[in-house]
Order: C-alpha cells, then structure tokens, then sequence
C-alpha cells in the first residue's frame, strides 16, 4: 500500500513539475491552436481578393504542365506586346503580373486535391479556395515556429513562448491566412530571414564565419522578391545596413547583393524575354491612384499616362504615408504589444545582438512604409495584397513585450499574482479582435457560404460548361472566371469598340465570344460611379439599359447571380448545345 501511494505521488509530482507536466501543456496549446484553425476553417467563405485567385488559377496550371501561364489577361498586357514587337496571341497568355513563388506554393497545396480540382460548382465553396487556405495555415504555424527561434536568440525562451502565444491570437494573421494572399509566405521567409541575419550578427561579435549567413541573408531576400516584388523595398534599407555594419565596409553588402540577384535576376531576364520589360505588367501598379485605378490603367491598350507627372507621384506618396499612420494600430493587426515597438526604443537592450537587430527592423519597415506610399494599398474585402506592415507584427511582437515586461518591472511590485495578471490584461486587449470573431463565428447570425458579393463560386462555375476552352469571356472579373470557371477572360478594355477590334483581329488568337458583368462593376458602386468611373463606357450594359441588337452579343441571361446583379451576354444561347 505504501508503495502505491509513493507511486502516485511522484506521479503527480512528475505532472507538477516534470517532463510530463511541460508536455501536457504544450499538448493543451496544441489543441487550443488547433481549435481556432478549425473554426476558422469550418467558417471558410472563400478567397477572398482578385490577386489570391489570380495566382491560384496560374497554380492550377503548373499541374498541366503550364509553368506560369495563365487564364487572365489584361488588356494593357496586349499593349505592352504590341509596343515591344512581341507576338500577342502567343505570349497574352504567359504571366508577367504576378511574383513567381505564390504560384508555385498554390500549386504544392493543389497537387493533394488534383483529382477534385474539376468538380467546379459541385459546393459552394470550392476544394482549390479549402487547400490553399490549409496551406496558409500551415506557414503561418512554420512562421510562428521560426520567430520562436528568433525570439529565444534575442531575448529568453519564456518571452518567445508569449509574443508566440500573441501572434498566435492576432486575429489579423487568420484574416490573411484564409484571403489566399502571399502574407504567410511572406511571413515565414521574413522571420527566416531575420533568423538569419541574427545568426550573422553573432557571428561578427563572436568570432564566427559571417560569410555563410550573409549568403544566406542574400537568399532569403531574393525569396521574399521573387513572393511579392514590393519586398525589393524592404531590402533596400537592409541592404544599407549591412553595408555599414559588417566589415569591410562593402564587402558583406556586395556578397548579400551578389546572391540576392543570382535569385531574382532570372526572373527578371525572363519577363524581358516574353513582354520586352524587366519588371511585366507589375510596375503599372504603381500608377494605382494617379488619374485611375490600377484596373483603370490595365483596361488601356494604349497607354495614355494623362495625369501622371511628378506633382502627382507626390501628392500620392504624400496621402498613403497619411494615411498609413491614421491606420498603424488597425495595420499592426490591433496589437497594443506590437505598437509598443516604437517605444521600446526609449530603453537600451544590453545584448548587442538584440539592439541592432532592432534598429534594422525599424529601416526595413521604413523602406517598406516608402514602397507602399509609391503603390498604394488598395483593398479587397478589407483585405490588401501590399500589406507588409503584417510582415514585422512577430519581430514587433517579441521587443513591444520586453519593454512593457521592462516598465512593469521598474514599478516594484513584486507579488507574482500581478506580474501574472499583467500578462493575461495584454493576452485579453491583444486577443479582443480574436474573440469578437469566434464569437460571430460560433455564436452570432448564420452568413452566406460564399463571398457575396461579388463571388458565388457555383455560379461561376457555369461558364465553364457555357463556354469552350478557346472561348474568351469578357468580365469584369476576370480573375474568378479564370479561377472558378477554368475559362480563358479577358479584363473589359475602356471600351465596347476596343473589345470588339482585339476579338474581330484575332488579337488573342481566340475570339471573345462572351460578357460577364458582375456587382464589381455595377451593384457595388453607385450611379455616379458607374457612370463617370472606370466601366463608363460600359454603363449601359452594366445598368442593363443598353440595345441589346447593337451589342456584338445577342443573347443574355441574369441567371449568373442573386437579384438580378450580374449579366451574361454571348454570341448564342449558351444554355442549349451548339448547333
């Protein structure tokens, strides 16, 4: 009897205090965590951006064979071709928009599910948006992973394991997650890379070889380039750094340069090679803003840059730094211990390593800050697919804690009870955002299973039963025909004149022998929009006023939406069999 009772207190002396007990807790956080992601995932509506969807389509080609081509095309794609020389019906249907690594991470989570990519319109949600989203979340987890090792270098491993844990429950990093967008890539080769340029900084005070980690630093920010070109920003200031910081003066940035363009030049010759620039249809993103929209400019064919001028650049650059700080608490995902970054550099952190990797972080985010002012940060569904600030909320995360955990410190108290009760007031403002959405999720009204508007998948899906693989559908939405339709669509150009020419020219080398118009262009602006906005010229058809007999397409059925909102137009009535 004695030894059964010795037994069982060392049993529970071993979950007190032992390995087992540090187990079970780490098993509960598991759990926790795994809970949240499927909540969010049994409340999954969706991608939710047109970008997330243009990458997605061009993933689901790589499983054919079709490396980087894609189904979307621009009409300022056909322009550009036409002014290099370039033949427009081979090469409109290469990409040259979209950074190459997305893609490529699409199509990994799409290999799993390849056999169920055609039942398209068989739920109301597709299997292509569920296995991207899963993907996303699973690089976020590897992101967390990797600030966890960043964190313990920096600071203790109990102050990793809390800005984790707050990461963790930033409601923003889900948002992301589920949108499709690069952010969780993005967020996992910017926390590798920092783990990196960690190690090469306790490489230089200690004594160690730096060169392999420069090397490496070089790779990382040519991964981060070749995820979402508008990182280039962030490795400028970077680059300037190191420069300074690693000697000799030069030699540490030539290295991390020399490997960053071994990385990311290729694709640049190879966007000159197909469309004759560099940069492809990318840098007409930056014109976002000035004059027109960024669709606005990719419906020209002929470039007219009225309005585009240095004046214009400015006052632009100018407005987006505004309104980037108007909007800093909302784009650090609404967490008071990220936002506490800034303070923290009132106090000097002892450790040599975690003071200049600080004072770097805080460059790169400048330089990102300046690269978001020059392309702007338009929004989708609340969502941005030039959102960097994200990017830095981890890093942020880890120094805004320390510093809060500092001033706590210097105010004496030293009963354990408020240090813990502390901690869980910055658990409960930081999770707040979080909280309010499990609780719509679980608790509040039932929603649609689908991002209406503008996107039912189902009935998008229609059109590719409607339309015939060399068939062109004209949209507003060109990006979800390409993606939930596996149809070839083609943006709307500035007017009706100019989409006849491309399709009686063979421009495409196919004819365009529908148009879909959707709430993106009609329902969900107003009048005023529509009609002095960027489909002006489509303002008839999108109002559904127009004569049908003077439209190059004769037949039209509002069966492609809810409420009469979205309006099919074609050469035949494309619900019966072709005669």
């Amino acid at each position: 009897m004695a030894g059964s009772d010795e037994f069982v207190q060392r049993a529970v002396h071993a979950l007190e205090t032992g390995p087992a007990y540090l187990w079970i807790r780490r098993a509960l956080a598991g759990v926790a965590v795994a809970a949240i992601a499927l909540i969010f995932m049994f409340n999954f509506r969706g991608l939710a951006t047109s970008q997330a969807m243009d990458q997605a389509q061009i993933g689901r080609l790589f499983l054919s064979g079709h490396l980087w081509h894609t189904n979307y095309v621009r009409p300022r794609a056909v322009g550009q071709l036409q002014s290099h020389g370039k033949n427009v019906a081979r090469r409109i249907w290469v990409d040259t928009y979209n950074a190459p690594l997305p893609s490529v991470v699409d199509a990994i989570a799409l290999l799993p599910v390849k056999s169920r990519l055609q039942n398209l319109g068989k739920e109301p949600v597709y299997i292509g948006d569920k296995a991207i989203a899963l993907m996303a979340i699973l690089l976020f987890f590897a992101s967390i992973f990797v600030q966890f090792l960043t964190a313990r270098r920096l600071f203790d491993r109990w102050l990793a394991v809390v800005a984790c844990s707050l990461t963790v429950l930033c409601e923003m990093m889900w948002q992301y997650a589920l949108s499709g967008l690069p952010q969780m890539l993005l967020l996992f080769l910017f926390n590798a890379t920092v783990y990196v340029l960690v190690r090469a900084i306790e490489a230089k005070y200690q004594g160690g070889a730096v060169g392999p980690w420069l090397a490496a630093l070089g790779a990382g920010f040519g991964l981060l380039a070749l995820s979402h070109g508008l990182t280039i920003w962030i490795f400028i200031p970077a680059l300037i750094f190191i420069a300074f910081l690693f000697r000799p003066r030069g030699w540490a940035a030539a290295l991390v340069l020399a490997v960053f363009l071994i990385f990311y030049s290729p694709w640049l010759v190879r966007n000159w090679i197909v469309c004759g620039n560099p940069t492809g249809l990318a840098l007409y993103s930056a014109l976002d803003g000035i004059s027109h929209t960024e669709t606005g400019w990719m419906q020209q064919i002929v470039f007219t840059p009225e309005g585009v001028g240095p004046a214009a650049v400015r006052d632009k650059m100018l407005n987006n730094i505004i309104a980037q700080t108007g909007k800093i608490f909302q784009y650090l995902g609404w967490s008071a211990v990220a936002l506490a970054f800034f303070a923290s550099f009132l106090h000097l952190f002892k450790k040599r390593e975690t003071s200049i990797t600080r004072w770097m972080l805080l460059s790169m985010w400048i330089g990102g800050v300046m690269g978001m002012a020059i392309f702007g940060m338009p929004e989708e569904q609340g969502l941005s697919a030039n959102q960097l600030h994200l990017l830095f909320v981890p890093l942020m995360t880890c120094y805004g804690l320390a510093w809060l955990l500092v001033q706590w410190n210097r105010l004496g108290i030293t009963i354990q009870l408020g240090r813990i009760a502390f901690i869980i007031l910055l658990f409960l403002v930081c999770a707040f955002p979080m909280v309010n959405s499990l609780y719509g999720m679980l608790l509040g009204p039932p929603r649609a299973p689908f991002r209406w508007p503008p996107y039912i998948p189902p009935f998008i899906a229609i059109l590719n039963k409607w339309m015939g693989p060399d068939e062109i559908t004209a949209s507003d939405m060109p990006w979800a025909v390409a993606w939930y339709a596996d149809r070839p669509s083609i943006l709307v150009p500035e007017t009706v004149k100019t989409m006849v020419d491309v399709s009686d020219y063979g421009t495409l080398g196919h004819p365009i022998a529908a148009l879909y118009l959707t709430p993106v262009s009609g329902s969900d602006n107003k009048l005023r929009d529509i009609k002095t906005g960027e489909y002006k010229e489509w303002a008839p058809v999108i109002l559904q006023t127009a004569d049908i007999s003077k439209l190059p397409f004769k037949w039209g059925t509002l069966a492609l939406g809810l409420n009469n909102e979205c309006a099919f137009l074609s050469d035949r009535d494309r619900s019966a069999p072709a005669k």
